[in-house]
């Protein structure tokens, strides 16, 4: 594999840390493929919604000023298709996910998990009954 190309904080490798493991290679994926259209290219927004990835790149322009339409219909179609993806890839180990709801009385948000995920997720969270180790019982 080739190296990435150096990148700001205005690339998408400055968001691979924000995000868990599964959806950061869906990120690195992301950036390879802008980078082929644009290796100057931006991201305005990169943030958790509903379940899945939500990316918004910057617009570009041409030498005159005018706006670039290819440039924007060729990085939605690719921005869509790894925003579909992250709601089927699971956060925490990239395998096949589906968005599913956590968090507790005061919070509540939705991540796509996998099934074994969720259920370590759901044992973690989880804390054992008073007495239960060692009791004797």
């Amino acid at each position: 594999m080739t190296d990435l190309v150096i990148h700001d904080e205005w690339q998408l490798p400055a968001w691979t840390e924000t995000v868990g493991p599964g959806w950061a290679a869906l990120l690195v994926r992301l950036h390879q493929q802008l980078l082929v259209l644009a290796p100057d290219y931006r991201i305005e927004k990169c943030e958790r919604g509903l379940g899945g990835l939500r990316i918004c790149v910057a617009d570009r322009f041409d030498d005159q000023g005018d706006f670039d339409g290819q440039w924007a219909d060729l990085a939605t179609q690719l921005t869509d298709a790894t925003e579909t993806a992250s709601e089927r890839t699971c956060e925490i180990c990239g395998g096949p996910g589906r968005p599913r709801f956590r968090g507790g009385a005061r919070e509540v948000w939705i991540t796509a998990l996998c099934d074994g995920c969720a259920a370590e997720l759901t044992r973690q969270a989880i804390p054992e009954p008073r007495g239960a180790r060692g009791s004797g019982r």
